[in-house]
């Protein structure tokens, strides 16, 4: 998983409530500075008065999260557009159709498992098929000269071209079965809260 890059890092900074009031408080310590009434010391005393506002405010971790996740988001995407772009040229067009197919499931999908409310072992699945599983298939193909890739037989009766479909093939199914479980849950929870709102606002009849 891509970790957080430092210029988000550092936005993150800027805009933290801790460092807004910190600034706050130091302006407020520079103003009775040039104002005349601070003049030894002023520097400490605004340094101090910035961590003072630093201080009293508790860290926003859920806004840290919020764009980690989105990050993460971004560069799984982006990831699974340069591996395409990168390839397409040279691959079959059976294979470039799967992973048109896969960038469509992983494009909708991600969203939904960086938003929380998704089993994390449905994260770690999708992350390591987009980031390990997926590059290494399409990379150990792409070491083959075309034409022995799709003439030559290597294994059990089958061409790289071949095996490379097929792999393909189960890491889509794999995705597959990801996008139908969380699906299913989604539906789940839509019908429980319908039978909660028809046991919330059903109408009692005292006259049958």
């Amino acid at each position: 998983m891509h970790d957080i890059s430092a210029w988000t890092r550092v936005l993150l900074f800027l805009y933290s409530t801790r460092n807004l009031v910190g600034s706050g408080l130091a302006i407020g310590g520079l103003a009775l500075f040039f104002a005349g009434v601070i003049s030894d010391w002023w520097f400490p005393i605004v340094a101090g008065l910035y961590a003072l506002g630093w201080l009293a405010v508790p860290g926003n971790k859920e806004l840290e999260l919020q764009v980690r996740n989105e990050a993460t988001q971004t560069n799984l995407v982006d990831s699974l557009d340069e591996l395409i772009n990168a390839t397409k040229s040279r691959l079959p067009a059976e294979a470039a159709e799967r992973l048109k197919r896969i960038h469509t499931v992983v494009t909708e999908l991600a969203p939904k498992l960086f938003g929380g409310g998704v089993a994390m072992e449905h994260v770690v699945t999708l992350v390591n098929a987009v980031t390990r599983d997926l590059p290494g298939t399409v990379k150990n193909y792409m070491r083959l000269p075309a034409a022995f890739a799709s003439m030559h037989v290597v294994e059990n009766g089958k061409t790289a071209k071949q095996l490379l479909l097929e792999q393909l093939d189960i890491l889509d199914g794999q995705l597959a079965k990801i996008a139908t479980n969380i699906y299913k849950d989604d539906a789940e929870a839509l019908v429980t809260n319908g039978w909660f709102l028809k046991e919330k606002f059903h109408t009692v009849s005292f006259t049958n």
